[in-house]
């Protein structure tokens, strides 16, 4: 069933139940209104007999005067007394209870109920007489009363179904009024997964949940297309990237297919330019699969103790290296993941031995949640700072040199992967300063 058709269900249902209380309240009260009308009736015409019933001297004289010209036209009357015994009757014989007696015996003032006699339901009210021992029975037929509410009940079935079907009508006009956004929504993303264009967003009219939902949608379309577009720069440059040492490498395995007898010498100079050109290609690759991780596939990040893990990665780059590293650190904590955090920290290591002079200090502060590494090389210019953090991008001054161009782009993809960021320091002097900052966990 279409969420169209469930509204108006719904909507038809609820209708139904609506009705249903409304008109059974409504029979339930008439009812009891128009029962309260026929008692109120037998009540004076009781009244009126008691009081004959008073003026009347011997008891055979009840005949002809109580149900003649003096007694209500109306009404089916019976006097009996406490043995039951009829003395007059208009009508044949109702039927009496122990209740009646009881009122001929004076137990009860009086009392009303509903009976079946002669195949008619009759209202009798019984009433005590001023004789002793004597009650009369006053009873109308409550066919008035039962048309009525046959009359009634036709009514409230026909208002019922009437109500019912024009909700379920006006439902499914609203519901389709209300799914028609939810509709074109459906439609935008049937269009994207066939045609893979992402391009291509929704007109927002409105500013309610489902122009919020529309806004959404867009918002979504927006990120799908700079994923892709990151996707195909990533691409785009790594096959470039890639392409450079597999030249390389095929033409030096070739040369030495071809030249079988290479002087040594020469020979060896090829086979250390084939290992350097596998070095760069395994970095290169490697780099490629941490900045293509997706940061949803990543190890759930944990608690870092930051300084200890600077710390790790200093002594370690210290014995690979003759330039003198300068640490200093207080202890802070953040939330990461430690292999991509201590990955991170070691591109700008490296990034700051390559560039700064052999004797050279290099900084290296902790603080506050942040590491900053400082060199003495050559420095940025301005206008470049941001651009060494895009994917393979390197200087006019670094095409020479050894790399990939991928390590501060890697720094910046871990550092807001886990809420934070990293950049480049306006310093004033000579060398670079780029900082990584990553919230603290108190």
């Amino acid at each position: 069933m279409s969420f169209r058709a469930r509204v108006a269900v719904l909507i038809a249902t609820v209708v139904a139940v609506v009705v249903a209380v409304v008109a059974g309240t409504f029979l339930y009260m008439a009812r009891a209104r128009s029962l309260n009308t026929l008692d109120d009736t037998l009540r004076d015409r009781a009244a009126s007999v008691v009081q004959l019933g008073d003026k009347l001297g011997r008891p055979q004289e009840f005949d002809r005067r109580l149900f003649g010209r003096y007694a209500p036209d109306d009404v089916l009357l019976q006097v009996f007394d406490t043995r039951g015994r009829i003395w007059a009757s208009n009508v044949e014989p109702l039927p009496i209870s122990r209740d009646d007696l009881a009122v001929a015996r004076g137990n009860y003032r009086s009392q009303i109920d509903t009976a079946e006699v002669g195949g008619y339901r009759m209202r009798i009210l019984t009433a005590p007489l001023k004789m002793p021992g004597r009650a009369v029975m006053i009873a109308r037929p409550m066919d008035d009363v039962d048309e009525l509410l046959a009359g009634l009940w036709r009514i409230s079935i026909q208002i019922f179904v009437i109500g019912v079907a024009g909700a379920g009508i006006s439902g499914f006009v609203i519901a389709g009024r209300v799914v028609r956004p939810v509709k074109r929504l459906t439609e935008a993303a049937n269009d994207v997964a066939v045609t893979q264009d992402v391009d291509q967003p929704i007109e927002v009219q409105r500013d309610d949940e489902f122009g919020q939902l529309a806004a959404s949608f867009n918002q979504m379309l927006s990120a799908l297309s700079a994923s892709r577009e990151q996707q195909h720069r990533l691409v785009t440059d790594a096959s470039h990237e890639l392409r450079t040492p597999i030249t390389s490498l095929r033409t030096n395995l070739e040369h030495i297919q071809r030249s079988p007898l290479i002087p040594e010498n020469e020979r060896q100079e090829i086979l250390d330019d084939v290992l350097f050109e596998l070095d760069e290609l395994t970095g290169l690759v490697t780099e490629l699969v941490e900045l293509a991780t997706d940061r949803h596939q990543m190890d759930e990040p944990s608690r870092v103790e930051l300084d200890d893990l600077v710390d790790a990665v200093v002594q370690r780059h210290q014995r690979r290296t003759s330039s003198p590293i300068e640490y200093t650190a207080e202890p802070c904590q953040v939330l990461a993941v430690p292999a991509l955090l201590e990955r991170a920290i070691s591109n700008m290591l490296d990034n700051a031995l390559k560039w700064s002079p052999p004797a050279a200090p290099i900084q290296v502060q902790v603080i506050d949640g942040s590491v900053t590494v400082r060199d003495h090389g050559p420095g940025i210019p301005p206008d470049e700072r941001e651009q060494v953090f895009e994917r393979f991008y390197r200087a006019e001054d670094a095409k020479s040199s050894p790399g990939s161009g991928l390590g501060l782009s890697i720094v910046r993809h871990v550092a807001e992967s886990f809420g934070g960021d990293a950049r480049i320091l306006n310093e004033t002097g000579q060398g670079t300063a780029v900082k990584l900052w990553l919230p603290q966990v108190t």
